[in-house]
């Protein structure tokens, strides 16, 4: 039997055993799955709505109806900014805001049509500052179409003001920040099923009787890699999927993979390698099957920490932002933010991968020299 026949065969055995394990092949893929589901929710829910355009909800109540009232009334509730909501029986303006339903409430009082009283506006307290000066603008700029007798005041200077605000390629979108961000997570929680089948392995015998045939350590090392490094790009292959074409039906925001999308090719590759060379790194260094279990985990939390997927890297204060780079998950989802976000080529995306590849050639080299066959 040559070499190929040989690796073959112990792809095919090792296959085997994981196909038996009918609990931790399927958490693998289903636990990306949850947490981009509900993460990416939450971020559109906590940080989305600066860079969306998202609706202002508002409560607006008339109580001058005089003719300047009624059209500040029909402007507001004309704007596509801004979502009216009505006043539940028995809600004060606190008890709204404690319930979320709005952002903020706008009394047009009895004096408004002469001149007497002005519009009052009451935010919810914890409403963004960004937020708040946008919608006082907004309020403000109608309200002077109504006094002054203007259509539309903002047409009328747009002459005096030219916008030249580049594009966003720093802040991702919930769906760029959740679907590479935790499908990298879960590729290097792998570690912890290859680590204890190693070492199961181990124990039980099985890698001794293995060695009674006439095969050498590195194959049976690369029969026992390729089907855990296999996993992990089908694992990003179908989050991938999931995030193009599941998510944006619930989310109503669409996944836009760039201009290069096939740089995700050489990207999962490298990243792929990354997360298997975590996993030989911990069945090298642990003893016990507990061993591995607890460094994998604390590991793969402790780089999602710090390499931005647990938070995005681009709200993290100046501290994380430099600790960061130690993560390989930072430079793996950075690489993948460059092809969503960034539209970068290939060359740009090149030292990342590199330092990915070095990553894993360090990994595999110590678990080379750390573990013990027999």
């Amino acid at each position: 039997m040559n070499n190929c026949q040989k690796l073959k065969e112990l792809i095919r055995k090792e296959l085997l055993i994981l196909l038996r394990d009918r609990q931790t092949i399927p958490l693998l893929f289903l636990m990306p799955v949850a947490l981009i589901f509900f993460l990416s929710l939450a971020l559109q829910s906590v940080y989305v709505d600066k860079f969306t355009g998202r609706q202002i909800s508002l409560v607006l109540e008339n109580a001058g109806r005089s003719p300047q009232a009624l059209e500040l009334e029909r402007k507001i509730s004309a704007n596509k900014l801004i979502l009216l909501i009505e006043r539940p029986k028995g809600f004060d303006n606190d008890k709204i805001f404690e319930s979320g339903r709005a952002h903020a409430a706008i009394l047009i009082p009895e004096g408004f049509g002469d001149g007497t009283k002005p519009v009052e506006i009451q935010f919810d307290p914890v409403l963004d500052a960004g937020y708040k000066l946008a919608l006082k603008s907004l309020i403000s700029g109608l309200t002077a179409e109504v006094v002054l007798g203007v259509d539309d005041i903002e047409a009328m200077v747009a002459n005096f003001i030219v916008e030249k605000t580049r594009k966003n390629t720093q802040f991702p979108s919930p769906l760029q920040q959740s679907v590479p961000g935790w499908s990298i997570f879960a590729m290097f929680f792998i570690a912890i099923p290859m680590s204890i089948g190693f070492l199961r392995e181990k124990n039980n015998g099985t890698l001794q009787r293995i060695f009674t045939y006439p095969v050498s350590a590195n194959l049976v090392a690369l029969g026992k890699l390729m089907p855990y490094y296999l996993i992990n790009v089908i694992q990003f292959v179908l989050m991938l999927l999931i995030g193009v074409y599941v998510m944006p039906q619930i989310t109503g925001m669409p996944l836009n993979l760039g201009e290069h999308p096939g740089n995700l090719v050489p990207v999962t590759l490298v990243v792929a390698a990354a997360s298997t060379g975590f996993g030989v790194l911990i069945a090298g260094l642990a003893r016990t099957p507990e061993q591995s279990s607890t460094l994998a985990a604390t590991g793969a939390v402790l780089m999602g920490v710090f390499g931005g997927i647990m938070v995005p890297h681009v709200v993290m204060p100046p501290l994380m932002k430099n600790l960061a780079m130690i993560s390989p998950m930072y430079w793996a989802h950075q690489a993948y933010l460059d092809v969503f976000l960034r539209e970068a080529s290939f060359s740009y995306i090149l030292p990342k991968l590199v330092i990915l590849t070095v990553f894993a050639l360090i990994c595999f080299y110590i678990a080379g020299r750390k573990i013990q066959w027999m």
